[in-house]
């Protein structure tokens, strides 16, 4: 295994961290390469699409990172699966159908992703949550916008400090379900630890005033789960009962490659509808 550092304790107070030379540069570079052949792939199976009526130009596509030839051994990397025992304490993780990759500039916005985002009062809110989200963004954010934006401590409050994770090539950012983010933040050229908070903002900023890069903007995420009754009601209430989930379940269909992979990593997969095998 290898000699990552992850701080559980920091994970547990600030509801994120940053996990820092994850991968190498040429693996970062190879990832890339695999992205854009991976989107040519979905582009030939009618699977990519753009959000329309947006001021964005992402590219995104249906089908889970399991279902993908090119990036599922990204998934099931043994750093990756370090890092999601590591934070949830345990080695017996269960993944669910929820990952995707996008190449592009995406929304923004300060938002959570469990089921109770503002009742605080909620189930959520009640014993250890157990469903965390990892990040790998194929470029730096550290000095460049596009990045990701958290709020620390937010997994157990209303709100929080806003914070850039400023994240190098070959890191990986890991974060709660509960925890406040955005995406795509916009780095100022004079003012770049400035964090923009308020909604649509950061997309008035005009370009010559953002600190952008050459190279496009490419992230792949994947959330990681124990069995627990949070676990269940989120697939129950977000998974199954929305149609953009529903279809995205339906456009992931496992190999039996990325099947066996799954199993050598003891890593269970739940297949949430008939479509995906």
């Amino acid at each position: 295994m290898s000699n990552l550092i992850i701080d559980k304790k920091k994970f547990d107070t600030d509801g994120y961290l940053l996990v820092e030379k994850v991968f190498t540069p040429s693996e970062i570079e190879q990832f890339r390469k695999l992205a854009y052949e991976q989107y040519e792939i979905d582009k030939s199976k009618k699977l990519d699409f753009q959000l329309p009526n947006l001021p964005t130009k992402a590219k995104y596509n249906k089908g889970d990172l399991l279902s993908k030839d090119k990036l599922h051994q990204i998934l099931l990397d043994d750093r990756i699966l370090q890092i999601a025992k590591t934070i949830l304490g345990s080695d017996d993780l269960i993944y669910f159908g929820d990952s995707s990759y996008q190449i592009g500039t995406g929304l923004r916005g300060f938002h959570r992703d469990n089921i109770d985002r503002t009742d605080l009062n909620g189930p959520d809110w009640k014993g250890e949550y157990t469903l965390i989200r990892l990040g790998i963004y194929l470029q730096n954010h550290k000095d460049y916008s596009g990045g990701l934006k958290l709020k620390a401590g937010s997994h157990k409050n209303a709100d929080g400090k806003a914070i850039f994770v400023g994240n190098e090539v070959g890191d990986v950012a890991v974060w709660s379900l509960k925890t406040l983010h955005s995406g795509n933040a916009v780095r100022l050229k004079f003012f770049p630890n400035f964090s923009i908070n308020k909604a649509g903002r950061e997309g008035m900023v005009p370009a010559f005033l953002k600190k952008d890069q050459e190279h496009e903007r490419i992230s792949l995420f994947m959330t990681f789960a124990l069995k627990s009754s949070h676990l269940d009601r989120y697939i129950n209430e977000y998974s199954l009962k929305r149609k953009d989930t529903l279809d995205n379940l339906r456009a992931s269909v496992y190999s039996s490659n990325a099947l066996e992979l799954a199993k050598q990593k003891h890593v269970q997969i739940m297949k949430l509808v008939p479509e995906q095998g």
